[in-house]
């Protein structure tokens, strides 16, 4: 790869540069950042350390985005409930916080996403893909419109999800849940199967098909696969991204990655995609030490078509109009109660204020401003029988526009206020469905619920029969998942109880959900694979008679269930 450089010594020509990679410790959730910086800098290790730093802000004056990723082949990351959660995310925001990255990028592979696989679009359910996405929003929130939040999944986890179903597509539904705060995608085209798209679906609404990923045709195809959206085998349908939110990511030359073209081919790519979408965001390539033994060829090819885009692009004299990505609620409360209301907005450019109005009926105009209530959220009073309506107008205050300014005003909400009110029943969005597994295998019990106010808890029961009554309680089972026993062979049945606890209101109130079987059978005779067991590249497994070895850490995939998986036939 040539000699090694500092960061700061990195070509001009480079807009976003990201570090990768924060992986983790053992657990799967405990964050970790750790670099070898001798190779570059001199000194002990605080002085190397101090040298980075010093060279990521040096890179930041200069304009450019000095990003984290997290993830890849070896950094497993699994968030299995939001304990787990929080120490992710608290982890992360202390590496953030420490070197002052610009941004946050998701590069999920193996395991990490293999466990989104049964998620929809528009109906996230496994716990990895809700607390991804409450760890996106929070970061987001934490550090304000500008900071970058973009991914960067293998392609089978994207567009695969046209033409086969399971992983293929599984990074989808989560894509879709953070549209309004993703800053852009940049999909690997590149160490994975050169998909036959060939086989692409008339309903796909994709194109016609084609052939080869590792081409001019499918870097533009597969780019316009997000902008223009897709129906997918499994996952539901995918509605396009703003061409501005979508990049391709490619090897910059051979050896940097399987698929490698000449650069003249990801240039003419780029040109097509600028050319119908004047927008559209760019190009990334792993990574820049591959690029600078081969002369820079890539970043001296791909720069210049990118400064030609943005200097032919005229901005909008009027700062942007702000996006409300969470509207307030109706709310129903006794009297001393709280009835919070909140919106959630962002904008790409400027700065957000909020004014909330008092209105005569649930129509959001010709209210009155109440003074005071000038920030995201509004108390309202609760001291009197009745009810009352409210909205939000958010404006954005942007120095650098000349034009008007903009605001978006939020959906009228009413709040009844009453002497005594119950807890509101909750709704159960996903249930959890029967299981089927061997012997040492998984059988992870999951359901969604939501609630318009009040605070859910969980008890899963273990009943006699598919009838979800008379059970009993299971210690410890009080999450919205539930991974079942599998260590003797029968048919066991489970089934959830969702309690809304209301602090406004009197007593609470329950759900229940439909009753499932876990059904445990013997392992085939010889075969040797367990979905949870960990592998690591050259153990062997025997799996329906037939003998694979691991190409890479790997849990939970099974043997030859993609060609494009971790795991390898042998016998």
């Amino acid at each position: 790869m040539g000699r090694k450089k500092t960061l700061a010594q990195a070509s001009s020509g480079w807009d976003v540069i990201n570090v990768s990679f924060i992986e983790t410790k053992g657990n799967y959730y405990t964050p970790n950042l750790s670099m070898d910086l001798s190779a570059v800098y001199p000194g002990t290790e605080a002085q190397q350390i101090a040298a980075f730093k010093a060279d990521i802000q040096t890179l930041q004056a200069q304009g450019k985005k000095i990003v984290i990723s997290c993830g890849g082949q070896n950094g497993v990351v699994h968030m299995d409930n939001a304990a787990q959660r929080d120490t992710f995310l608290n982890g992360v925001k202390n590496i953030i916080n420490e070197y002052g990255f610009d941004g946050f990028d998701v590069d999920f592979e193996g395991s990490s996403i293999a466990v989104m696989s049964t998620d929809k679009i528009g109906n996230l359910t496994s716990q990895q893909s809700i607390n991804l996405e409450y760890l996106l929003r929070n970061l987001k929130t934490t550090y304000g419109s500008d900071f970058i939040i973009s991914a960067a999944p293998e392609y089978c986890y994207v567009q695969n999800g046209a033409i086969s179903t399971g992983n293929g597509g599984a990074f989808l539904p989560v894509l879709n849940a953070t549209r309004d705060i993703l800053t852009y995608i940049h999909p690997q085209y590149y160490n994975g199967f050169n998909g036959d798209f060939a086989w692409l679906q008339p309903s796909a609404n994709a194109g016609a098909p084609f052939a080869q990923v590792y081409s001019a045709e499918g870097y533009t195809r597969l780019s316009e696969m997000l902008i223009t959206g897709f129906v997918t085998m499994d996952k539901g349908t995918f509605t396009g991204l703003r061409p501005d939110q979508v990049a391709f990511g490619v090897p910059s030359t051979t050896g940097a990655g399987n698929g490698a073209q000449s650069v003249s081919v990801y240039a003419s790519a780029l040109n097509s995609l600028l050319a119908k979408y004047p927008t559209y965001r760019g190009i990334m390539t792993w990574s820049i030490g591959w690029d600078e033994a081969n002369g820079n060829n890539f970043v001296n090819t791909i720069a210049p078509i990118i400064k030609a885009a943005n200097d032919a692009a005229q901005p909008s004299p009027d700062a942007k109009a702000p996006t409300i990505s969470s509207q307030p609620t109706d709310k129903t409360v006794k009297i001393g109660g709280t009835a919070d209301l909140a919106v959630v907005s962002s904008v790409s450019k400027g700065t957000l204020s909020y004014q909330w109005y008092k209105a005569s009926s649930k129509v959001n105009t010709g209210g009155t401003a109440i003074s005071g209530a000038t920030s995201a959220t509004y108390n309202t009073p609760t001291n009197t029988e009745g009810t009352n309506y409210y909205y939000c107008i958010v404006t954005n205050t942007d120095s650098s526009a000349t034009g008007i300014k903009t605001a978006t005003t939020s959906n009228a909400v009413s709040v009844v206020v009453s002497a005594t009110s119950s807890a509101a029943t909750p709704t159960i969005t996903s249930q959890p469905t029967d299981k089927t597994t061997t012997l040492g295998g998984v059988a992870a019990l999951s359901i969604g619920a939501n609630v318009s106010q009040g605070t859910l808890s969980y008890q899963w029961y273990k009943a006699s029969s598919k009838v979800n009554t008379g059970g009993t309680a299971i210690s410890g089972a009080t999450s919205a998942s539930y991974n079942a026993p599998t260590s003797v062979v029968g048919t066991n049945y489970y089934y959830c109880i969702v309690t809304n606890t209301d602090s406004s209101a009197t007593g609470t109130s329950t759900v229940t959900s439909n009753a499932v079987a876990v059904t445990v059978s013997s392992l085939p005779a010889g075969d040797t694979w367990k979905s949870d067991t960990i592998y690591v590249a050259g153990d062997t497994a025997v799996y329906q008679g037939k003998t694979y070895k691991a190409k890479w850490w790997t849990q939970g995939d099974v043997p030859g269930a993609a060609e494009w998986g971790p795991w390898e036939l042998v016998i």
